[in-house]
């Protein structure tokens, strides 16, 4: 019965003018005969990426095998030893049936695609909620959200942007006066301009979002944590529908939202070109998850393309929808403060020197959060950004974060600091100037940190794992390099309380669970 409603849902496909997945096709079928070989997925990938690594130590032959690799992941004929157009559709097609969804974005019109949820900086009380449509309905038309049981609507806007042709419609809306911890249902239409008038509404069972919890009924904090995806090639695709199936199957872990460290959807070329295609295409990968759960990003080299226009346009983080104080920047820097944790969100692509806006926005938060909780049971204090502070990784960039940033965190005790970048998985030890610090505080293991909540060592984490081309090389390890490894999947980050935290990376192709890594960290205070 599924292959018959596949086949059928095919031929519609078919029937339009050239989908996203047909576009993004051809960009990698350089000879057009509609197959794809491991040397043109050779030649693709490195399109995308602009740190060259050094190419003797990344041999032909390994680089034919990954090629490889992915042509028998994706392959539905076994037989065959290249890619067609029905292949990457049949992801799409299983990814979406996870939930007993059709990926609906491959037609054309009004259809509300590209679903995207986000915090504001009331976690509590308000949601940002954006959708993007291929068609206008009509200038006077606004985007609704429809929610409640009361037939709630909220109204929002609608924009676009001018990159590489594109010219689909993003809509976005604020809701506020929400209940804390209540989940809703929602639906996404349009009004006409007397706000009553509701001229297309369109619904869909898996649209819910949930309010953040008042502090005394929250109980464990999830966050799906990860950075470096990009689509279907070589593994995007992959890594985000093994994090459905974690959400869709292990319902009482369910994450609460979403931490994206950077390089995203990877639609710039390595030079000065980037395809919104493949923005679209991303975009509609998270859109299981994200239109359930907030997906908050931080941002990567690889979003700098026409000075950053399609990140720009496209998030709504809440430096964007409603800045604090120094949060003047765009989707770049900001905080996100939630029951169990502080969040600090920066960017490594801009300026973080004393005097920058951006350092200044760092030390003064952090100046009023060490204010604030002075003598208290304080939320975790975690640094997010994309270039990595600490790294073994022979290709790593990390020494100017760690001359510039690595006093501020020590001396500010943050708790955590998570990183991508780096197409590897590194967790560090406690860790201070390279110097492995707090021993006697941290198992033998290397699987728990005990410790007073006010003498503490930032622990980093690098995961650079969740889809793009993993080729790096290690030097020689060093002591403060607790675990790493090179493989494919994502984080998932426990937070019980104020005082106890356990991050898992979790693999989507493990052996054993061995090959994973877990660990706690205690404070007490």
């Amino acid at each position: 019965m599924r292959y018959f409603i596949f086949v059928s849902f095919l031929a519609l496909i078919t029937s339009n003018k050239a989908s996203d997945l047909q576009k993004y096709f051809d960009l990698i079928d350089q000879n057009q005969d509609g197959k794809v070989f491991s040397d043109e997925l050779f030649v693709f990938f490195n399109m995308f990426y602009e740190e060259k690594q050094d190419q003797l130590t990344f041999s032909p032959l390994k680089a034919k095998q990954i090629e490889n690799d992915i042509i028998k992941r994706y392959n539905r004929n076994s037989t065959m030893n290249y890619l067609t157009l029905s292949d990457l559709e049949r992801r799409f097609f299983d990814l979406y049936g996870l939930q007993n969804q059709f990926p609906t974005f491959l037609f054309n019109g009004y259809e509300p695609e590209q679903v995207h949820l986000s915090y504001t900086h009331n976690l509590s009380n308000e949601m940002y909620i954006s959708f993007v449509t291929r068609e206008r309905p009509s200038s006077n038309l606004r985007p609704i959200v429809k929610y409640c049981d009361k037939q709630c609507i909220a109204i929002g806007e609608t924009t676009t942007y001018n990159v590489d042709n594109w010219h689909y419609w993003i809509h976005y809306v604020y809701i506020k006066n929400l209940e804390a911890g209540m989940k809703y249902n929602y639906k996404l239409g349009f009004v006409e301009s007397d706000n009553i008038t509701i001229r297309h509404l369109y619904s869909n069972e898996l649209w819910t979002f949930q309010t953040m919890s008042q502090f005394e009924k929250q109980q464990t904090e999830i966050v799906y944590i990860y950075g470096d995806m990009g689509t279907i090639m070589p593994l995007g695709f992959d890594v985000m529908k093994s994090i459905i199936e974690d959400f869709h199957t292990k319902k009482s872990e369910r994450a609460n939202y979403v931490v994206h460290v950077g390089d995203i959807a990877y639609a710039g070329t390595g030079s000065e070109t980037e395809i919104q295609t493949i923005w679209d295409l991303f975009m509609n990968q998270i859109s299981p998850i994200a239109s359930q759960i907030p997906y908050m990003t931080a941002t990567g080299n690889h979003e700098k393309y026409y000075n950053y226009t399609s990140y720009r346009t496209r998030f709504f983080m809440p430096s964007k929808t409603n800045p604090s104080a120094l949060e003047m920047d765009g989707n770049f820097y900001f905080s996100l403060e939630t029951n169990f944790v502080q969040w600090i969100f920066l960017s490594t692509e801009h300026q973080y020197t004393p005097g920058s806006l951006q350092r200044r926005f760092f030390e003064n938060f952090l100046e009023q959060f060490q204010a604030k909780w002075q003598g208290k049971e304080r939320p975790w204090l975690i640094v997010v950004g994309h270039r990595p502070m600490y790294s073994s990784d022979q290709a790593t960039d990390s020494g100017r974060l760690q001359d510039e940033l690595e006093s501020v965190l020590i001396k500010y005790s943050v708790d955590l600091a998570v990183w991508g970048h780096m197409h590897c998985y590194e967790r560090t030890t406690p860790v201070e100037y390279n110097r492995f610090t707090d021993k006697e505080h941290f198992s033998p293991d290397g699987k728990l940190y005990q410790h007073n909540a006010t003498q503490t060592s930032p622990i980093h984490l690098t995961i650079g794992t969740a889809g793009a081309y993993i080729h790096e090389n290690w030097i020689s390890k060093p002591e403060w390099s607790q675990i790493r490894y090179q493989k494919y999947g994502f984080g998932k980050l426990y937070i019980y309380n104020r005082t106890h935290l356990e991050f898992q990376s979790i693999l989507i192709d493990k052996k054993s669970s061995d090959d994973e890594d877990r660990f706690m960290i205690i404070r007490q205070f």
